[in-house]
Formats: C-alpha cells, sequence, structure tokens
C-alpha cells in the first residue's frame, strides 16, 4: 500500500521500480491517494498498481476488500 505524495519517491516511480525488479513484480500494489484525477487514475494503471483508491471517498472496508481480493 502507497500513497503517491511521497518526499524524493512518488508512489508511481515505487510502483514501477517494483514491476521491474523480478524478485518484486508479483506483489500486488494499492495505491491510497488524495489525488482523484482521470489523468492520476490512469498514470496509477499505467504504472502497473493493482488497485487506485481515492482518500477522500476512502471506507478501510474498501481497502479490505481489496486487499483480501488480491492476497
Amino acid at each position: 500500500v502507497t500513497d503517491v505524495e511521497m518526499p524524493g519517491l512518488d508512489g508511481f516511480e515505487l510502483t514501477r521500480r517494483i514491476r521491474q525488479d523480478e524478485r518484486l513484480a508479483q506483489v500486488p500494489v494499492v495505491i491510497v491517494t488524495s489525488l482523484g484525477s482521470d489523468e492520476d487514475r490512469r498514470r496509477g494503471m499505467e504504472a502497473q498498481a493493482d488497485a487506485y483508491i481515492v482518500k477522500s471517498s476512502f471506507e478501510s472496508r474498501e481497502l479490505l476488500e481489496v486487499i483480501g481480493q488480491l492476497l
């Protein structure tokens, strides 16, 4: 689970790096962020995140359901 807005390395780039590392490539990545535009969601999917959850509509139940489906 990662945010997008982090110092030094944003969540999109973190996700890309995870996908490029053969040891980590199969680790599920869920982005939870305040960035909810269509463009931001597209960037998350292009980075190959497994799920993209916007904090403004965030419910812990939703996050737990997504994680349960990915594991």
